[in-house]
This record gives structure tokens, C-alpha cells and sequence, in this order.
């Protein structure tokens, strides 16, 4: 028992340097795809640092749930990878050592991983999404962020472009002129005297409401176009997507909270409704945390071999199963968001498949059977060799 205890310890403790190292690395590779976006928002649109610095943290909880599992298979796999260069699994096994007690510590590890995750997926994640998009609606008030200046064409938003010729700050503008090509079979301009901005802290949407103008279609003859007038109309700004791309307008099932959101589902299916995004975004949150179990049980084994490869190529073969998992999920993810495949099964085949793979190699190396790929390439090899010397 003392001796187990002693093994649990140092195999934990050989978990934690590259768990969180990979935990950092993985971090700042996500922070790059936001550089550019948050820097165009400190220079091209005046946002402060710690405006900046607050959109930083409320994307942190997803790119959490990311980086948790991955980081776990590769501490799980390079942890074994490193005591199989030095040795130290061989000394194990002569000791009486299984490899069932060698992973018990993998699965402590990876059920921590998998409450915090869990914790993060179901609580903070759907918080901080509202929390983001209510803080850019709040920067919108800032005319110079919003990319809106007087006398200036502005082309923030993705497929307009907007002109004013006067502007109080932010409630008051005069000489609107909008050219909408965001459907491009029916483009169309707007000229307006007068408009102003609204936001909707609840919705999180930001209309222009604008007064006294016109819309004007593109002509489809060269003798003829269409002039509407208008006394007051509103246009529906982006403005989500305008200041950070890829994050959609308006509160939608990834801001609901997960206790809202079950009622949520059961609220719309009584209503006969459809469910699959609310049942999707559900699923989403509850599969992903239990993968961190999975990776960990998975990565143990794989790191198990014969050869002093050592750390490195641990860290690829943990790349290498993480991405074909992430492959399988994005894939079964977006016939769930169509609803062309039931949530549960979108989410949850992925696992079942990685738990089907994860026994597969722990009853494999188990019972000291070498499977991997290299070693069958090289048997069947030399098998065939052998069998046409014989044939000669």
C-alpha cells in the first residue's frame, strides 16, 4: 500500500510540468489568432488597454475547455514516454508493477481535468460570452470604437459602408448615407437627415434608427430603379461581429445559462418547437469535459514503448489522436447544428469511440502486447519476406 501510495505521488507529480506547459503554449497560440483583432481594436478604433484587456479574459473560459483535454494527453503521454526512455516502466514491471496501477494516478489527474472543466464548460463559459458581448455593446457608445466618424466612409462593418456628415457624440447624426451590399443579388443604399444609435442591453443588439430618407435599389434596367421613402426606419447592426469576428449578434443558446437552458429544451419541445441548436450547445458542454478522461486514460498506454523516442515524439502522437478526435467532433458537430444528426449522438459518438479506442490499448498493453503501427508494418514485413525466401 505505501509503495502504490509512493508510485501515485511520482507519477502525478511527472504529470504536472508538462501539463501545464502545454497548458501555457496552447494559451498563447489561441491569444495569436485574437492579435490582430484586439490590436486593430487599441489602434484603429481607440479602445483602451483595459477594454482590451477585458475582452482577453471573458474569451479565456473557452479557450479553457480547449486546452484542458489537450494538455492532459499530452502530459499523460509524455509523462509514459519519458519513464519508458529512462527505463523506469520496465523496472515497474519487474517490480510486479501493473500497468492498471501505473494509470491510477492518470485517472485522478484526469478526473480533476474533468470537474474543472466541466465547472468551466457549465458555468463560467455561458457567463462569459454574455459578459463579452454586453461589454462590446457598452464600447460601442464610443463613436471613435465603433469605427463611425463624421466626414469619414466607414467600412467596420462587414459588406457596408457608412458615411456622416455631422455627428453629436453618438445620439445625433445628420447626412446618413449606408450602401448595403451584404446580399449581393440586392444590393441597396440608404439617405437619411437624421439618426442615431440604440443598444439593447438585453438583446444585444445595436440598431440605427434613422428619419427622413430614402432607400434606393439597384436599378434592374438601365430605364428604371426602385425609390422608396420613409419617415423612420431601423437598420440592425453587427456590431458583435464589427469589433470581434466570429462571435455572434444577440443572445443565443451559448449565452444561456445551463440550468436555463435545459428549461429552455423542455419549455420549446412543449411548445413543438425545434430544440437542436438549444440541445446541441447543451450536449456540446457536457461531452467535452468528459473527453478530458478519455485523453488521459488513452494517453498512457500510447506513451508506453520500446524505443527511447522519448518526449518529443510523445508530444506528436498527442497531437496526432487529439487532432483525429477533433476532426470526428467538428465533423459530427456541424450535422448536429444543422440537425441533420441528433445532438446526443453527435457529441457523445466521438467518446464512445475514444473510450472503445482507450480499452483497446490499455487491455493491449496490459498484457505486454506491442500494437503499435510501427511494429505490425515491420512484422508484416518481415513475414512476407520470410515467406518468399521460403517459396525460393
Amino acid at each position: 500500500m505505501f509503495r502504490t501510495r509512493i508510485l501515485d505521488r511520482y507519477i502525478f507529480g511527472e504529470m504536472l510540468p508538462p501539463f501545464f506547459i502545454s497548458m501555457a503554449v496552447l494559451l498563447f497560440v489561441l491569444f495569436l489568432q485574437k492579435l490582430f483583432q484586439l490590436a486593430d481594436l487599441i489602434i484603429s478604433k481607440g479602445a483602451t488597454l483595459a477594454s482590451t484587456a477585458n475582452i482577453l479574459a471573458y474569451v479565456v473560459p473557452g479557450f479553457l475547455v480547449i486546452t484542458i483535454p489537450m494538455s492532459l494527453i499530452v502530459a499523460s503521454l509524455t509523462t509514459f514516454a519519458r519513464l519508458s526512455a529512462d527505463s523506469e516502466i520496465t523496472a515497474m514491471q519487474a517490480s510486479r508493477i501493473s500497468l492498471y496501477n501505473m494509470i491510477r494516478p492518470v485517472f485522478l489527474f484526469a478526473l480533476l481535468a474533468f470537474m474543472v472543466t466541466a465547472f468551466i464548460s457549465l458555468i463560467l463559459v455561458p457567463g462569459a460570452n454574455t459578459a463579452l458581448k454586453a461589454h462590446l455593446v457598452s464600447m460601442m457608445k464610443s463613436r471613435a470604437l465603433i469605427g463611425i466618424e463624421p466626414g469619414i466612409f466607414s467600412n467596420t462593418f462587414e459588406g457596408m459602408v457608412i458615411y456622416v456628415d455631422k455627428m453629436d457624440p453618438l445620439d445625433n447624426m445628420e447626412g446618413v448615407f449606408i450602401s448595403d451590399e451584404r446580399s449581393a443579388r440586392e444590393p441597396y443604399a440608404i439617405v437619411a437627415k437624421r439618426g442615431h444609435l440604440i443598444a439593447d442591453q438585453q438583446t444585444m443588439n445595436v440598431t440605427l434608427a434613422m428619419q427622413d430618407g430614402v432607400i434606393l435599389t439597384q436599378p434592374h434596367t438601365e430605364q428604371a430603379y426602385s425609390l422608396i421613402g420613409f419617415d423612420t426606419a431601423r437598420l440592425n447592426l453587427d456590431i458583435s461581429n464589427a469589433l470581434l469576428k466570429n462571435n455572434s449578434p444577440g443572445k443565443g443558446p451559448e449565452d444561456i445559462e445551463s440550468l436555463e437552458l435545459i428549461q429552455e429544451i423542455k419549455r420549446l419541445r412543449l411548445e413543438g418547437k425545434t430544440v437542436f441548436r438549444y440541445e446541441t450547445e447543451l450536449h456540446k458542454r457536457l461531452s467535452i469535459p468528459f473527453a478530458c478522461i478519455l485523453l488521459g486514460l488513452i494517453g498512457a498506454p500510447l506513451g508506453i514503448r520500446r524505443s527511447r523516442s522519448g518526449k518529443s515524439a510523445g508530444i506528436a502522437i498527442a497531437l496526432l489522436v487529439f487532432l483525429v478526435y477533433f476532426i470526428i467532433l467538428s465533423g459530427a458537430t456541424n450535422l448536429a447544428e444543422t440537425g441533420t444528426l441528433p445532438a446526443y449522438q453527435a457529441y457523445w459518438v466521438p467518446n464512445i469511440l475514444m473510450t472503445v479506442a482507450a480499452l483497446f490499448f490499455i487491455i493491449k498493453r496490459g498484457r505486454e502486447c506491442s500494437f503499435t503501427i510501427a511494429s505490425r508494418i515491420s512484422h508484416l514485413y518481415y513475414g512476407i519476406k520470410t515467406h518468399l525466401k521460403g517459396k525460393a
